[in-house]
């Protein structure tokens, strides 16, 4: 989420440079504080009725919904179809009060790889269990209730460094207030849903947004902003048309190319699975930050539908996880212009490593060395509305700086993946 040529190198030569001097200390793992082998008291950012205690450890997991999770026996019923757009999301370094927090990372997420690693809220006793090898010497932990989600431990890490907010404003407020003016967006479009807490096949169609035809009037040059003027549900969303192959616009939008035909809902909460190398990432340079593209494996989105009065639907409470490969980390790097013959390219390899802390296969190999960063982001979402179709040009790797390497990003290069790949009803 970067703004300039020169914005970048800033934050990145600071990034390489905590790597180099092994980002990782013993004050930063939080050693189990607690035991918590009851569930938390309240169903919140990655904990629900799919987490539960493990017959094992005894301690109560987050742990990733799943196809297996699919209620049965629910009952017939379509409310028509229902487009949301994000309004927030929390990266990992903010709490719910909006203030800067060390550990306001452990409690987005879930336990992607169902191994409890030095989690604050288990008991640590012995050698810490992993489910996979660190590249470092010090074991990276879990968040509460055994969350995998370093990416948003990372994201503290910048967003605490005062020379990289001072000028670039690379936080939660910059990103959230983009989204407010409606820089660039994710829609949602929900079909076959019976309105109820329980339907067991609900169709997913996500929709990259460079955003609306004009900026709503918001200062982002604060921290805060008149929220009254952020997008509204009347204002129509540009629709990145490398994702919709065929179908018209506005109220008739055709299916996108990255879609989940399984998805469910099971006592309020949507659940959909993602296809291999998703790339998650939000078109467009018009706002404050410029979203860091995030390709995921293992893929997952969650989120309460709430009915409000009117008839209003919300998505509250929603979860995006997965896992980053380390070197899809290092292509991203190169998307936004870093280069390989660039001085700070092995930094960014060294960056990538360094985080990472689960496999990217999803698998428990304690012996095989982690190559994947874990990832989890909460976000809310409203009723949104299509617009027009728009023409982005595409985001390429750059491979030399003398080859026009570090023009603004505008797309992925690899929008949309594979035409009509349906998400497989699998984890």
């Amino acid at each position: 989420m970067l703004r300039s040529k020169t914005m970048r190198w800033t934050v990145l030569a600071t990034v390489f440079a905590l790597a180099e001097c092994n980002v990782y200390d013993e004050s930063m793992l939080l050693p189990g504080e607690g035991y918590a082998g009851a569930p938390p008291s309240a169903s919140e950012f990655g904990v629900g009725w799919w987490s539960g205690k493990d017959p094992d450890t005894a301690c109560f997991s987050a742990r990733r919904p799943s196809a297996a999770d699919r209620p049965s026996g629910t009952a017939n019923g379509d409310v028509g179809p229902l487009v949301f757009a994000i309004r927030a999301m929390r990266l990992g370094s903010r709490n719910l009060a909006g203030e800067l927090d060390p550990k306001a990372w452990q409690d987005i997420g879930f336990d992607l790889d169902g191994i409890c690693t030095t989690s604050p809220t288990c008991p640590t006793t012995g050698e810490a269990a992993v489910s996979c090898k660190p590249v470092s010497a010090t074991i990276p932990a879990d968040g509460s209730y055994c969350r995998d989600n370093n990416f948003g431990n990372l994201e503290y890490l910048i967003s605490t460094n005062a020379d990289i907010q001072a000028r670039f404003k690379l936080n939660d407020p910059s990103f959230n207030c983009s989204l407010c003016e409606g820089a660039y967006n994710i829609l949602f479009r929900l079909t076959g849903y019976n309105g109820e807490p329980n339907d067991s096949s609900v169709r997913i169609d996500i929709y990259p947004s460079p955003g609306l035809d004009t900026l709503k009037p918001v200062d982002c040059s604060a921290e805060s902003w008149d929220e009254s003027a952020c997008w509204t549900q009347e204002d129509r969303w540009q629709v990145q048309r490398d994702y919709v192959p065929s179908g018209t616009s506005a109220d008739n939008m055709g299916d996108s190319t990255l879609y989940d035909p399984s998805a469910f809902v099971r006592d309020g909460y949507v659940v959909a699975t993602l296809p291999a190398n998703t790339l998650f990432w939000f078109p467009g340079n018009r706002g404050v930050a410029l979203a860091f593209p995030l390709k995921v494996q293992g893929g997952v989105v969650t989120g309460k539908m709430v009915k409000q009065p009117g008839g209003t639907w919300e998505i509250q409470d929603g979860i995006i996880a997965g896992r980053l490969k380390s070197t899809d980390a290092i292509e991203a790097f190169q998307m936004l212009g870093l280069c390989k013959d660039d001085p700070l390219f092995a930094g960014a390899q060294l960056y990538a490593s360094t985080f990472a802390d689960v496999l990217s296969s999803g698998d428990t190999a304690p012996e095989a060395t982690c190559d994947a960063i874990s990832v989890g982001i909460a976000f809310s979402a409203s009723l949104a509305r299509f617009g027009s179709l728009a023409e982005v040009a595409p985001l390429v790797p750059c491979e030399s700086s003398d080859a026009g390497a570090g023009d603004e990003p505008t797309a992925p290069a690899d929008a949309g993946d594979e035409p009509d790949a349906a998400v497989q009803d699998k984890d």
